[in-house]
């Protein structure tokens, strides 16, 4: 008889393939999770969180609405103060309009009377009769018209060496104010011919010729001597023989200083232009124009030269049927 082994149940064996099935089971646990037709439940279901994002997106529009108010508050400060501002800067320039309105009616109605007094003495004026004249003394009636002028140190500017610009402009405003004048010549008193290329000649007085020759004069480089009488003898004897019948002849020297003989000068030009005895008239009335005597620009000087120069020339003047004008500046 064959002797058999006797069975453990709880063997080694058995214990391993009872671990085993454990292991199985467990393992069929952990897969089948989340495998439902749910998964795994959480606390928050999902109507619950979609309530809650409805909630949220109230208060998120809320909040817009609350931030949007807030800012058309303050907008609305800012315009209430802007308005009040431009209001205020209105009713200024309100009043400022009135008080000008004021102002310039009242200019006006003084303007309206200036005006009318204006008018009337226009009205006036045409009502008499008149004529253009010459300065009061000149020889209104010269036809030929010398001029003699001192071209020394003290009638020229300092700066420019030129002569001054006011005895340019005293030459054309005697021409100007003589309506008879058809010839003129230019001697300075040395008595040399300024304009050169006419010397012992009249010429035309033309518009041209007038503005040539003060350009010429105004540059002219000649100093002269201190004396009129050397200017005016040439002059007289030079130009008055060509005068016809009905010319008239007329002298004006200009200057600032007399260093000669008085006494002399007199008696010279009695000679050279005696009166006629039937008249009583002379052929050449000469007059003189008289400037302040400039040592600088800036400075006056020589008062006895200037007090000699008007001295004479006034005696000339009323003896030679001219006049004399003194001019306060250069």
């Amino acid at each position: 008889m064959i002797k058999r082994r006797p069975i453990e149940v709880f063997s080694l064996s058995f214990l391993n393939c009872l671990c085993c099935g454990f292991g199985a089971i467990l393992l069929l646990f952990i897969l089948s999770i989340g495998s439902g037709p749910h998964g795994v439940e959480s606390e928050i279901d999902v109507p619950t969180l979609k309530s809650m994002q409805a909630q949220l997106a109230m208060l998120e529009a809320d909040v817009a609405e609350k931030a949007a108010l807030l800012e058309a508050a303050i907008h609305s400060e800012q315009t209430s103060a802007e308005r009040e501002r431009i209001l205020s800067l209105i009713q200024e320039l309100e009043s400022q309009l009135a008080d000008l309105q004021q102002e310039y009616d009242s200019r006006k109605a003084n303007l309206s009377t200036a005006a009318q007094a204006a008018s009337e003495a226009n009205r006036l004026l045409q009502s008499f009769k008149h004529e253009d004249l010459p300065p009061i003394g000149l020889p209104a009636e010269a036809t030929h018209v010398a001029f003699v002028i001192d071209t020394s140190g003290s009638m020229r500017n300092q700066m420019t060496a030129q002569l001054h610009y006011s005895v340019i402009d005293q030459i054309r405003e005697l021409l100007d104010s003589l309506p008879e004048v058809r010839s003129i010549q230019f001697l300075d008193s040395s008595g040399n011919y300024m304009i050169g290329n006419r010397a012992g000649f009249w010429l035309p007085d033309t518009s041209g010729l007038r503005q040539q020759a003060l350009k010429q004069i105004l540059n002219y480089r000649v100093a002269s001597v201190s004396d009129p009488e050397p200017g005016l003898r040439r002059a007289i004897r030079d130009l008055k023989p060509s005068l016809k019948a009905d010319d008239s002849m007329s002298i004006y020297f200009i200057g600032d200083d007399f260093r000669g003989s008085t006494q002399s000068l007199l008696i010279q030009l009695d000679r050279l232009n005696p009166r006629n005895p039937a008249t009583g008239k002379r052929p050449v009335s000469i007059s003189a124009i008289g400037f302040p005597t400039l040592i600088n620009p800036f400075r006056l000087g020589a008062a006895q030269g200037n007090e000699r120069y008007a001295n004479i020339m006034r005696e000339i003047a009323e003896a030679h049927d001219g006049v004399l004008i003194l001019k306060p500046s250069l």
